[in-house]
């Protein structure tokens, strides 16, 4: 993992992660008396992967009881129940217009019925994605174990619960569909705030968002390798963070470029953690598309290097386990 002297800022900021986590659990334990409706609150983004640090937001996944969920009075009672707890620690709160404003339910992540459903509620769908990818649960941690059961039980639907020789060729579907729907957003959209924008989405989507998403790849594809009890398998390394996940992955396979990928990372990791940098993403804020292809800005270039070498690694790394990861895990990943 990190080494303090060479990845300062990935170890500072697991630290402080690991710290922030620690007090929000404790701020959170009278919910179970003032708000049962609650059953989960997990941590996702940043803090999720142990990477947060003080100018992060607190991504949070609220999950209420199934027979509260319909109730939208009870649904916003739970969710400022949850943040009244936690507004001593002074966390930035979510974006208003994203995945994380409403609360859902073990019924609605779990539910069988949405099955190879295109048009799913979108809010759902993201937390169900970000539950896999890299959600940490604060509250409820035992529900939030029969969640993620529930969940790759929902995956593994119809063919793989039946023969766990075939691949997580549902869930990989998801996954790509989750992925690449973000990656075109970002790749459009010009909105900003005073502390987003176009620069600093792209920046994150490169250095930590694709790595999050290849952390979840990697699994499935080191999953391909598991042939009796697959279910059990993953979701036993689903505990992991997805840095955790990625050097895993590289240790099972005895390869040791993992190293490369951390040191890239970490550049990563101190730009973000400076005002200055964070600064001059921020108000680049190109207005329409013409004005971004005339933009000239180093910091981000830098940066978009950066990127290439933590894509590039993990490139590699993928295409280099051909032969060890089973055909039919390529042809899905592919087609």
């Amino acid at each position: 993992m990190a080494d303090p002297q060479k990845h300062p800022t990935l170890t500072y900021a697991h630290d402080w992660s690991k710290d922030m986590l620690e007090q929000m659990q404790k701020h959170l334990l009278p919910l179970a008396e003032t708000a049962p409706d609650v059953s989960i609150a997990a941590v996702s983004g940043s803090l999720g992967r142990l990477e947060g640090m003080a100018h992060s937001d607190c991504d949070l996944i609220v999950l209420v009881i199934d027979e509260a969920i319909h109730e939208s009075s009870r649904c916003q009672k739970a969710m400022q129940a949850v943040w009244d707890a936690l507004e001593p620690l002074g966390l930035p709160l979510p974006k208003s217009s994203g995945i994380y404003v409403t609360p859902t339910s073990h019924g609605q992540i779990c539910d069988h019925s949405t099955l190879g459903l295109i048009a799913d509620d979108k809010n759902i769908f993201g937390k169900r994605m970000q539950v896999l990818l890299d959600a940490k649960p604060i509250y409820g941690e035992d529900n939030f174990q029969s969640l993620v059961q529930g969940l790759l039980e929902r995956y593994a639907a119809g063919f793989l619960i039946h023969d766990q020789k075939k691949e997580w060729v549902y869930l990989l579907n998801d996954l790509i569909r989750y992925f690449r729907s973000y990656c075109a957003w970002h790749q459009f959209d010009l909105s900003n705030d005073p502390i987003d924008s176009w620069h600093m989405r792209n920046t994150k989507l490169r250095n930590s968002r694709i790595p999050m998403f290849a952390a979840l790849i990697f699994l499935l594809g080191e999953c391909s390798k598991e042939k009796k009890n697959k279910i059990g398998w993953l979701g036993g390394h689903l505990l992991l963070t997805p840095m955790q996940r990625i050097e895993k992955v590289y240790q099972l396979n005895n390869d040791d470029g993992f190293n490369i990928f951390l040191d890239a990372y970490e550049v990563f990791m101190t730009q973000m953690n400076s005002p200055e940098v964070r600064k001059v993403l921020v108000e680049a804020n190109p207005k329409t598309l013409d004005d971004l292809r005339a933009m000239n800005l180093p910091v981000y270039d830098e940066l978009h290097a950066n990127s290439d070498i933590l894509i590039r690694e993990l490139t590699r790394f993928v295409l280099d386990r051909r032969g060890d990861w089973s055909e039919e895990f390529y042809e899905y990943l592919l087609f």
